[in-house]
């Protein structure tokens, strides 16, 4: 089928117009498209340049006697200020004066293509727009041909998504071949398809983007990349994000193959088909899966992995079998769940495990003491205690006390972080023995889930120290969580950054007072 005789894509108006013919209320679409929309958004680093940085740059330089001091800065230091203005304030300086009007056109450019949106319809932000009418989007897309046509480039980082890039796919290929000419370096594209179901190619310019060192696609159906060009790859990218692309086994082993620097592999809300990743890099330093659909993940070669982040969506399979053949740099592992994850580990070390459990449910609560052998050189567990309406009966410390030994609860844990702690009786239960048997254990920290936390179950911890096999060296810090238990959006950003030791922690140090 010829591409003008394809059906228009289901923009949101649109949407709204088919509800009501079908008898629905218009305004319930929206929030669940929201939600899928904040989640991708959430996923997207930050940009470099705020919304109100004209204003607040006019406000620190202006030194209120009249005179332009600004300007006789050197030209190397007004191009780096312009490149960090919206873009159209960045394009607004040339009209100040002749001193300033070559300078927008030379400096490298921020793009964030929400601020191109009319005026009245930005967003205070710099989160973009979650509902987008038509018109906006086509206001949008004629300002950004204009803006890629009229600078020359470099551009150093743009994010595309505030556009129905369905129904602009002709513009869309333009834009990509130009960002490629003109040395793009970072790159987010993110897609508003509706309904959700995904199937817009994304177009192969991007393959010849030879410069990029980050990548985060949002939306799209991957191409295939048995069609390519033996010469294409992605030879400076360190990051790559995908955000519910539809991508083949084959097509990943492709992209991992042909990216010889990438450290950060993200993925978010991978759905169809059910990923089945296979890791074998030099490079790769950080993997995070999150609310993804995945059958199977085997390390097979990754000499510097240091993080695996796994939290997936079981649709058609119910749990993920996780394989890790040699990562002898492997240090946190996490988000594991003993209902869901099949693990099979190697000669690996890993420092920093993260687990849900659910301790309402028997089978899961039996699984764990299972799991907690495969690591025994674990020195800080995370455990999150999922609640659940599948009450099973609960697991007194009788359980715990007849489990066996663990090596890593008698000898190396020396702190755990109990994350969404209810103070019910087989969470206590559980407390005690790791009080009692970790031998190592110097801090407990309990974050109490919203609304739960309270004198009296504070008390009851505090209880738990009382006993005579109690360990008296351990110090118990308590707080409540800021998040409700819905909640379930991951920081990627965190999760990636080498230098925040353990991205579980609910705050950045934890040392006792």
């Amino acid at each position: 089928m010829a591409l003008h005789d394809q059906a228009p894509p289901i923009t949101l108006d649109r949407a709204r117009s088919i509800a009501r013919i079908h008898g629905q209320d218009p305004q319930e679409l929206e929030p669940q498209f929201g939600f899928v929309l904040a989640h991708i958004h959430n996923a997207l680093p930050a940009p470099p340049a705020a919304a109100a940085a004209a204003a607040r740059l006019s406000a620190q330089l202006d030194p209120g006697d009249g005179i332009d001091r600004v300007s006789g800065l050197p030209d190397a230091l007004l191009r780096d200020i312009v490149s960090r203005l919206p873009v159209k304030d960045a394009a607004r300086t040339a009209a100040l004066s002749r001193r300033w009007r070559p300078l927008w056109r030379a400096a490298p450019l921020v793009l964030l293509d929400n601020h191109l949106l009319p005026d009245g319809a930005a967003p205070d932000d710099e989160i973009p727009n979650i509902y987008l009418e038509h018109a906006d989007s086509r206001a949008v897309a004629t300002a950004l041909s204009c803006v890629l046509d009229a600078h020359p480039g470099p551009f150093r980082w743009v994010r595309l998504a505030s556009c129905y890039m369905d129904e602009e796919r002709g513009q869309v290929a333009r834009w990509l071949q130009h960002l490629a000419v003109k040395g793009v370096q970072e790159l987010f594209l993110i897609n508003r398809p509706w309904p959700l179901a995904v199937d817009l190619p994304v177009p192969t310019a991007f393959f010849s983007m030879a410069a990029l060192t980050r990548l985060y696609l949002g939306f799209w159906k991957f191409p295939d990349t048995a069609g390519l060009p033996r010469g294409a790859a992605f030879p400076h990218l360190r990051e790559l994000g995908l955000c519910d692309v539809v991508i083949d086994n084959h097509d990943m082993d492709f992209v991992l193959a042909r990216s010889p620097v990438l450290e950060i592999l993200c993925f978010e809300s991978h759905m169809l088909p059910p990923l089945r990743l296979r890791l074998v890099s030099r490079s790769l330093r950080c993997v995070q899966m999150h609310a993804s659909n995945v059958e199977s993940i085997v390390v097979v070669d990754a000499p510097r992995l240091e993080r695996l982040f796994v939290r997936f969506v079981p649709i058609e399979v119910p749990w993920c079998r996780i394989k890790i053949v040699c990562a002898p740099a492997l240090r946190l592992l996490g988000r594991l769940d003993p209902a869901m994850h099949e693990l099979q580990v190697g000669n690996t070390t890993i420092k920093i495990l993260d687990v849900n459990v659910r301790f309402e449910v028997r089978s899961d609560v039996k699984m764990l003491p299972s799991f907690l052998r495969c690591f025994p050189n674990i020195e800080k567990l995370h455990i999150h205690s999922q609640k659940t309406r599948e009450s099973t009966g609960r697991l007194s410390i009788k359980f715990w006390q007849e489990s066996g030994p663990i090596e890593c609860i008698h000898t190396h844990i020396n702190m755990i972080v109990f994350h969404d702690f209810r103070g019910e009786r087989s969470e206590l239960a559980f407390l005690k023995f790791f009080i009692e048997s970790a031998q190592m254990l110097n801090r407990l920290l309990i974050v109490f889930g919203k609304g739960c936390f309270s004198s009296m179950a504070t008390s009851k911890l505090k209880a738990l120290f009382a006993g005579k096999r109690a360990n008296k060296h351990c110090s118990l810090l308590v707080c409540e969580t800021a998040f409700s238990e819905s909640s379930c959006l991951w920081d990627f950003q965190r999760g990636s950054d080498f230098s925040c030791t353990d991205p579980f922690a609910p705050v950045e140090h934890l040392s006792p007072e």
